[in-house]
């Protein structure tokens, strides 16, 4: 009976275009590291990370769990030939392919108010136990579902700083992405997720009103953390935000207080900055790929410059408006 179980999970991998493994010998074969070095991974898995702690901008501390060379060689294998061909919730718009912080933002555009919830330590609060169902779900035996899962977790966790974690977390999500879409859906009210981001709006502020108790009732249900300090309702007079992005009633764009600031920031480096030149690239890279019409503004900003700094070099290395 167990034989035969074997035989239909591997041919489930398969199927599913996934490495059909059973035992760490054929693991240590696929993954081309030796079978020593996988179980000292397993075995002594917490003690290949280096944490470190970042400052965030709204207060507090980040912690950054970072795997050495060979435990992040063994999450590569796994993101690489398993995870990055799982699919994850149609809600789900962060870490995934052809999903962005624009397609994130764009299903909520013409909305009259929006929910914004953030969620606290999100990575961390994904236990062991759920990267392991999801590995057995798809076919994967105890044996080798186990040696993923500690693959993949720092004491018991997803830690932030492995690549795997971004999309474990997605597939971890599941099912609260399914029972949030499943009330709101019916009520006419949209639902998106980037990472720890979680955006509803609708037409009716009331829809709202009442579905935010029901949705934090889901996110604890489902263990996660709200950080109330970060979660607001947006009405009709208010300026509407999704992933940092301004939600308006026609389109998404960055923003007028954003493009000032940036145009500020140009003239800044312009006058008396230089050292602004790799930021002022970077906001130009990111305009371009989120808001085409005020990217085409700066740009005009830019070559009108020219008249103003005709000598300065810097406006030669701006890159994004060169390869244009």
């Amino acid at each position: 009976m167990v034989k035969h179980s074997n035989i239909n999970n591997l041919s489930r991998l398969k199927n599913l275009g996934l490495p059909a493994i059973a035992n760490l010998n054929e693991l240590s074969s696929q993954m081309r590291l030796s079978s020593g070095l996988i179980q000292q991974l397993v075995y002594k898995s917490d003690a290949h990370y280096k944490v470190y702690h970042l400052e965030k901008k709204s207060g507090g501390y980040r912690e950054i769990a970072q795997p050495s060379r060979a435990m992040k060689a063994a999450q590569s294998w796994i993101l690489r030939k398993i995870l990055s061909r799982l699919s994850s919730s149609q809600n789900a718009k962060g870490f995934e392919t052809g999903e962005s912080i624009l397609s994130n933002a764009a299903p909520h555009i013409g909305a009259h108010v929006i929910l914004n919830i953030d969620l606290e330590d999100f990575f961390n609060t994904v236990p062991a136990s759920h990267v392991y169902s999801i590995f057995h779900s798809i076919g994967y035996n105890k044996i080798i579902s186990h040696i993923f899962t500690r693959l993949c977790t720092f004491k018991g966790r997803l830690p932030q700083g492995a690549p795997t974690s971004p999309k474990l977390s997605n597939l971890a999500c599941h099912r609260l992405d399914s029972r949030i879409q499943g009330y709101s859906g019916p009520k006419g009210i949209m639902y998106t997720r980037y990472a720890d981001d979680i955006t509803l709006s609708a037409f009716n502020e009331n829809k709202i009103r009442k579905a935010q108790p029901i949705i934090e009732e889901i996110l604890k249900d489902e263990g996660f953390t709200i950080n109330q300090n970060k979660t607001k309702v947006c009405g009709t007079r208010k300026r509407k935000e999704v992933t940092g992005l301004v939600v308006s009633i026609d389109g998404v764009t960055i923003g007028r207080t954003k493009y000032r600031q940036i145009r500020a920031m140009i003239y800044t480096m312009l006058k008396s900055d230089s050292s602004k030149l790799a930021q002022v690239n970077g906001w130009l890279a990111y305009i371009n790929s989120v808001d085409e019409k005020n990217y085409a503004r700066l740009k005009k900003y830019i070559l009108t410059l020219r008249k103003s700094f005709p000598n300065n070099e810097l406006l030669d290395s701006i890159h994004y408006i060169k390869a244009k």
